[in-house]
């Protein structure tokens, strides 16, 4: 679960990380006020939507026009810079998905500005463990592995990975560092990003961009985020998924994902990538699914355009292996001839729904163990294409 841009910067903005100044507008007219209010130009104006941020990347260069993301020099141009974007729907770039645009955030931009890098806390669930990745200006990525503090070893080896060398600097960077990694202990968040941290000429640093990555189940946790949960507008997969009480996000790859747990769901999607493979669809069917919802939820994943192959990642919890098996064998008319379906399953009933699968004579490809299936099924994906 992710909030968008706008509700991020005032989460990191009582965390007392250094944002700019910005406001959400709902018209153009709403958005040229709202300037006004924040300041003197250059301006960001920032389509808003749900699932990582339109402008993704550094935005330092007058007259940018990026997807869902435009730098506005002047005040004069602001109501027609607007206008385009609310004028004109957003591809979302990780979902390859087209938005509406109902809001956008106006943000004070920067005239001049050196980029320091960008980092991210994150969970690893495949080693259980915290994650700090930096990314240098260069696009040099150094992660360091987190037991339960920052250690001054992790901090000093940030450092050198953002080669920053100037003192001030550096204390301003160990201060940001600190005060996210102490937003993701808080909310137990899957990621905590900031992309890209900049430099501006009185040597302050800024955060231009930043994502907010939550795990739905804890919600419950955080009244105060409910609200800001919005659905995403336009995509009829993600309409059902919802329908159906799924977690469902479309990508941009070609392997279709079934899994019971979004933990595990990232787990196996990172696992892919690492493996030379390019997930199409994660879906989560949550702890106890029916054989009917299995059903839908493996037409819902091969309803995704150029998917190539299917994992069915089920592991632990009070998830019936039978019942997934069953579920599996009932939806497999509706898959196309040859298509690769691996399956491994780990849990309750684990060896009655193995039964199942083999006995049903259909292709699936069952392993028990989740490096041997995500192993399995990019190969498969290459050997089709």
């Amino acid at each position: 679960m992710e909030l968008q841009e706008y509700h991020v910067k005032h989460i990191f903005r009582q965390a007392k990380l250094p944002v700019l100044k910005g406001v959400v507008a709902y018209t153009p007219e709403e958005a040229v006020e709202v300037a006004k209010k924040i300041g003197k130009p250059p301006y960001f104006l920032k389509a808003q939507i749900v699932g990582g941020s339109a402008c993704y990347g550094s935005l330092l260069t007058p007259d940018t026009r990026t997807n869902g993301c435009i730098y506005v020099k002047n005040r004069e141009d602001l109501f027609a810079a607007a206008t385009e974007l609310f004028g004109h729907p957003s591809w979302l770039n990780e979902a390859d998905t087209l938005f509406e645009i109902h809001k956008i955030y106006v943000e004070g931009g920067v005239n001049e500005a050196t980029e320091i890098g960008r980092f991210v806390f994150r969970v690893n669930f495949e080693e259980q463990c915290q994650m700090l990745s930096v990314v240098s200006p260069l696009g040099k990525l150094t992660s360091f592995h987190i037991d339960n503090t920052l250690t001054e070893d992790i901090l000093d080896g940030a450092l050198c990975a953002f080669h920053v060398t100037d003192e001030k600097t550096q204390k301003s960077l160990l201060n940001i560092l600190k005060k996210a990694y102490k937003l993701f202990r808080f909310y137990g968040a899957m990621a905590v990003e900031l992309s890209p941290i900049v430099q501006l000429k009185d040597g302050s640093l800024k955060i231009i961009d930043g994502r907010l990555v939550f795990d739905p189940n804890t919600t419950h946790k955080f009244p105060e985020l409910i609200p800001l949960i919005e659905s995403r507008i336009g995509k009829e997969r993600e309409k059902l998924a919802r329908e159906n009480h799924f977690r469902y996000m479309g990508l941009k790859g070609n392997i279709a994902c079934v899994v019971n747990g979004i933990g595990l769901g990232w787990a196996t999607v990172d696992l892919i990538q690492r493996k030379g493979g390019k997930v199409a669809a994660l879906l989560d069917i949550g702890t106890e699914p029916t054989k009917e919802t299995v059903t839908k939820a493996l037409r819902l994943v091969l309803s995704e355009p150029n998917v190539d192959g299917v994992l069915v990642n089920i592991f632990g919890g009070s998830t019936r292996c039978d019942l997934i098996a069953e579920g599996l064998i009932a939806a497999s008319p509706e898959m196309a001839t040859g298509l690769p379906l691996v399956v491994r399953m780990d849990g309750i009933n684990m060896d009655a729904g193995q039964r199942l699968l083999y006995e049903s004579r259909l292709p699936f490809v069952v392993k028990t163990k989740m490096d041997e299936a995500v192993r399995a099924v990019v190969k498969a994906v290459k050997e089709k294409r």
